[in-house]
């Protein structure tokens, strides 16, 4: 962690941020040491302009204003209205003069105050918003989660620089909740690109998400859904840990024509769907199969060649940016390979 991080975060109390009255933790929060890994990333600098979406407690905006310093300026706003008003006065009763906290869709940026050396955002969009790039200044930074398919939960974050267009892209491990016009209070399933849900009273939800059953009929996403949901996950797929898990998954999603997730009682996975199979990994390292062997020998293949390229992390992907209606979808792929 750098000197100036490390001065912002030893002068800003986390509890007093995130804790409410009654001593529960406001549910917005994030963990402190991955709020100041993204600022780290960011480079803030002081004298900056610096727009941040998603408020969330207002822990991270507090400590923009400690690292844009007097001289420089930041503005928080989140589509939550109850969070930026307790962040409103949370940083008046700090003394924080520098950063003003508004409710707002994240989408459409903050065009009043633009343009933004840096913009930070602690939610992730399907796309790299049109908005925020517009409102960056030449040279600016944006960091962010961001959508790499068009499957639930198959999130990055990404750091690029805007020079007339969207340039120097690095990849991340992690992302923050889905980004929505509205504040979202169901978390059971994914907001986006889901194709089938299981949902019963007092159960876990279940949901799958495949690139190969957008254009199928519901049934066929029902049928795939509800093998996945009657199989046992099998022990010992993957044996490196969560982090690499991370990485392994994201590497799924950079090579993979069949990108698929499932979510249910054993957590969500990220792997391989086709119409009549899906097999995907669970953060502890178990295999979800249902259906054919074909989705099961894709993942394998794949497991096998990134230990093959010596287990690529992240620092070894790229984005891809493409003009999308919205903005820019963005992908990924391996620096050296392709």
């Amino acid at each position: 962690m750098s000197e100036t991080v490390a001065a912002a975060a030893a002068a800003t109390d986390y509890d007093s941020w995130v804790k409410t009255e009654d001593g529960g933790t406001i549910p917005q929060s994030s963990a402190a040491k991955r709020i100041s890994a993204i600022l780290e990333t960011a480079d803030i600098q002081p004298g900056m302009n610096v727009l941040e979406i998603g408020t969330g407690s207002g822990y991270s905006g507090a400590l923009l204003s400690h690292l844009v310093r007097d001289h420089g300026r930041v503005v928080s706003i989140d589509v939550d209205s109850s969070l930026t008003d307790r962040a409103a006065l949370l940083h008046s009763q700090a003394g924080h003069h520098n950063i003003e906290v508004h409710p707002a869709d994240g989408f459409a940026g903050w065009e009043a105050a633009a343009p933004f050396d840096r913009i930070l955002a602690w939610t992730t969009p399907h796309v790299l918003p049109q908005p925020w790039v517009q409102q960056a200044t030449q040279g600016g930074v944006i960091v962010t989660p961001v959508k790499i398919a068009d499957i639930a939960c198959a999130n990055a974050t990404i750091r690029c620089t805007v020079r007339g267009d969207i340039e120097d892209g690095s990849v991340y491990p992690g992302s923050f909740i889905e980004m929505a016009p509205e504040v979202v209070t169901d978390l059971a399933v994914p907001i986006r690109f889901v194709d089938a849900t299981r949902i019963a009273d007092n159960q876990p939800s279940w949901w799958i998400s495949a690139q190969a059953l957008h254009g199928q009929p519901d049934t066929v996403a029902r049928a795939l859904l509800d093998q996945a949901h009657e199989a046992a996950p099998r022990p010992g797929f993957f044996v490196d840990g969560r982090v690499a898990w991370e990485a392994f998954t994201t590497y799924v999603l950079a090579r993979s024509p069949h990108p698929a997730s499932v979510g249910g009682a054993h957590g969500w996975g990220i792997g391989v769907a086709v119409a009549d199979s899906v097999a995907v990994v669970l953060p502890d390292g178990g295999l979800l199969v249902a259906g054919s062997r074909q989705a099961h020998d894709e993942l394998h293949a794949l497991l096998t060649e990134w230990i093959e390229l010596g287990k690529p992390h992240h620092e070894r992907l790229q984005p891809v940016f493409t003009p999308d209606p919205e903005g820019w979808s963005v992908r990924v792929k391996l620096r050296d390979l392709d």
